[in-house]
C-alpha cells in the first residue's frame, strides 16, 4: 500500500504555537517541523511598527472591468476556413496567426514527433519557393513568418508593416497549402530535435516535468508520451506528407488578423489566398483521460553531478472549460500562483529557507491538464522541502483561502489582465484559444468579472475538491546518493533510477529482466 506524506501545519520562524492540523490518514507519515528562531522579544520591531500614522499605505486593488474589446469582425469562407479580424489603427502593422488543429494529440504513439516535424518542415519549400526564397522574401520588409505544434494545434504566424501584409499573406496561404518537404532539408531539421530530445538530460527541469507527466499521464495519453531519439529518427517523408495531407484542412482552422486593416477589404484577400484549400474530414480526436492513481508514487532519478534538486509533484487537474476553473485559478494564485506573496513561497522559501524558488500551477488546457508543484532546492533539503510543500497543499485543502487573500488574488487578476492584451494581436490570439476551447469571446471579454464573482465558499470547494495531497506523483531529480537516506527513513514506497534511463515506465519495464 502506497503511503500518503502527510505532515503537521506548525508555523515559521518566530512562531509560538501551532494552528490545529487537519487528521492524518491511517499509515500516514508524520513530518513534525520545529523552529529554532527566538520568538519576536516584548518591545521590539512588533512593537515599534504597531499603530504608525506616516507608514505609506499601498492603493487599493484594481476594481475588476469587462475588456474593453474593438471591434470584432467575423467570417467564414466556403471552405470552412473560420476568420476574425481586429481592426487598429494606431500602428501601421498588421498580424496574421493561423491555427488548424492538428497536433500531438493527432498523433499515435508510433508517429510521435510528426506533428512538431511537419511544423518546422512549412518554412523549408513550397511548390513556388525555396527555403532561401521564403527567408528573403520575409526579411526584405522586416517582418516574421514562424511556426510551431503544441499538443493542440499547428500555429502560423506572419507579422509586417501593414504596407507588406499582402506578401504576408501570401507567405502564409503558400507555407499551408502548398509545402514541398524537401528531402535536403529534413536533415536539419532532424538535427535540431535531437538535440532537443538530448539537451532534456542536461536540464533538471526539463527532466523533472517530463517523468512527472510520463508518471501521471501514463502510456495511453498523449501527454505521457515523452519523444526520443529513435522516434525522430524514423521519421521519413511520407509521414510528414501524410501527416499534412490528413490533418491540415481549413476546416479545422481559424485565422486570426489583427492591426492596421480594413476588414471589408480583407476578406477578398483572405479568400482569393486561401480559394485553393479543399475541405475535408480527419479522424476524429479520442476523449483523452487521466487515469486515477491512488496513494503517492515517488520517483528519485539520480543525477550524481548536480549541486541542487528539482522537484516536481503534483495530480490531475482540470479543463479549461470546466466551470470550476474561475475558482481553482484564485484559488491556486493563494497557493503558488503568486510569485513571492503565495503560501508556498512564504513557508517553504521564506520561513524555512528550503528552497530557492516554488510555485504551482492549474493551468488552461483543451482536456484535463496537471496541477504541479515545481521547487528547486539543494540535495540535502530534498525530503524537508518535499514535505513542507505537501504541507501546504494539506492546509489549503482543508481550510481553503481567506477572504483578504481571496480579494487580493481577484486584484491582481483585475489589474495584470488588461496589460496582457495591450495588443491586437494578443487579443485575436485570445479569442482563437477561447474558441478552440470553447469559451466564446465572452471569456475573453469578462475573466476579471468572472474571477471576481467567485466567493470564499466557492473557492474553498475549490480546494477541497481539487487538490488531492494523499495521490501525489513526485519526481525529485538530483543527487542520488545525498537525497535517498531521507527517502528510505520517511518509510514511502519509492524507486530510483539513473538519469539516463527511459523517460517512459514501460519502456524501464521492458528492460528489466522478468524475475
Amino acid at each position: 500500500m502506497k503511503r500518503a506524506l502527510v505532515v503537521c501545519l506548525a508555523l515559521g520562524l518566530g512562531c509560538a504555537s501551532a494552528p490545529p492540523k487537519p487528521a492524518a490518514p491511517a499509515g500516514s507519515v508524520e513530518v513534525q517541523y520545529e523552529s529554532n528562531a527566538p520568538a519576536t522579544p516584548a518591545g521590539g520591531a512588533a512593537t515599534f511598527w504597531a499603530n504608525r500614522k506616516d507608514l505609506i499605505q499601498a492603493p487599493p486593488p484594481p476594481k475588476p472591468a469587462a475588456l474593453a474589446l474593438p471591434k470584432i469582425d467575423r467570417f467564414t469562407l466556403s471552405n470552412g476556413l473560420q476568420v476574425i479580424v481586429v481592426a487598429r489603427k494606431d500602428l501601421p502593422v498588421v498580424s496574421f496567426g493561423l491555427a488548424v488543429e492538428a497536433g500531438g494529440y493527432d498523433e499515435t504513439r508510433q508517429t510521435l514527433g510528426v506533428s512538431d516535424f511537419v511544423a518546422a518542415m512549412l518554412r523549408k519549400g513550397t511548390k513556388r519557393r525555396t527555403a532561401d526564397e521564403i527567408s528573403r522574401a520575409i526579411d526584405f520588409v522586416g517582418g516574421t513568418l514562424d511556426a510551431q505544434s503544441s499538443n493542440e494545434a499547428t500555429s502560423v504566424a506572419c507579422s509586417a508593416l501593414a504596407k507588406d501584409g499582402g506578401l504576408c499573406l501570401d507567405l502564409l496561404s503558400d507555407v499551408l497549402l502548398h509545402p514541398s518537404f524537401p528531402e535536403k532539408e529534413m536533415g536539419e531539421v532532424r538535427d535540431q530535435m535531437l538535440a532537443a530530445v538530448a539537451s532534456r538530460f542536461d536540464s533538471p527541469g526539463e527532466l523533472a516535468s517530463a517523468h512527472f507527466d510520463n508518471q501521471l499521464f501514463g502510456e495511453d495519453h498523449p501527454d505521457g508520451w515523452i519523444l526520443t531519439a529513435d522516434d525522430v529518427k524514423k521519421i521519413d517523408r511520407p509521414a510528414l506528407v501524410k501527416f499534412w495531407q490528413t490533418f491540415y484542412k481549413p476546416n479545422r482552422a481559424i485565422l486570426a488578423v489583427a492591426g492596421d486593416v480594413d476588414a471589408g477589404h480583407l476578406r477578398g484577400q483572405i479568400e482569393k489566398s486561401f480559394r485553393g484549400w479543399t475541405r475535408g474530414q480527419a479522424p476524429a480526436r479520442p476523449v483523452w483521460t487521466v487515469p486515477p492513481v491512488a496513494g503517492t508514487h515517488m520517483l528519485l532519478v539520480d543525477k550524481p553531478d548536480l549541486t541542487q534538486a528539482t522537484l516536481v509533484l503534483g495530480h490531475a487537474g482540470i479543463r479549461h472549460a470546466d466551470p470550476h476553473w474561475y475558482a481553482v485559478t484564485l484559488m491556486n494564485y493563494v497557493l503558488g500562483g503568486s510569485d513571492f506573496s503565495s503560501r508556498l513561497m512564504t513557508e517553504v522559501r521564506s520561513k524555512r529557507g528550503l528552497t530557492y524558488g516554488i510555485g504551482s500551477s492549474f493551468g488552461s488546457s483543451l482536456y484535463q491538464g496537471a496541477f504541479r508543484v515545481s521547487a528547486a532546492t539543494k540535495n540535502e533539503s530534498a525530503w524537508d522541502a518535499l514535505v513542507a510543500s505537501v504541507n501546504e497543499i494539506r492546509r489549503m485543502q482543508a481550510d481553503g483561502p481567506t477572504a483578504p487573500e481571496l480579494d487580493k488574488a481577484k486584484g491582481y487578476y483585475a489589474g495584470s489582465y488588461p496589460f496582457s492584451l495591450q495588443t491586437a494581436a494578443g487579443i485575436a490570439a485570445a479569442l482563437v484559444t477561447a474558441q478552440q476551447h470553447g469559451l466564446g469571446d465572452a471569456y475573453v471579454r469578462d475573466l476579471p468579472l468572472r474571477l471576481a464573482a467567485v466567493d470564499e465558499a466557492q473557492a474553498k470547494a475549490a480546494a477541497h475538491d481539487f487538490l488531492h495531497p494523499d495521490t501525489l506523483i513526485v519526481v525529485i531529480v538530483g543527487k542520488g546518493d545525498v537525497i535517498e537516506p531521507a527517502l528510505a527513513r520517511s518509510g514511502v514506497a519509492y524507486q530510483r533510477i539513473n538519469y539516463k534511463a527511459p523517460i517512459s515506465a514501460a519502456a524501464r519495464a521492458a528492460k528489466t529482466p522478468a524475475k
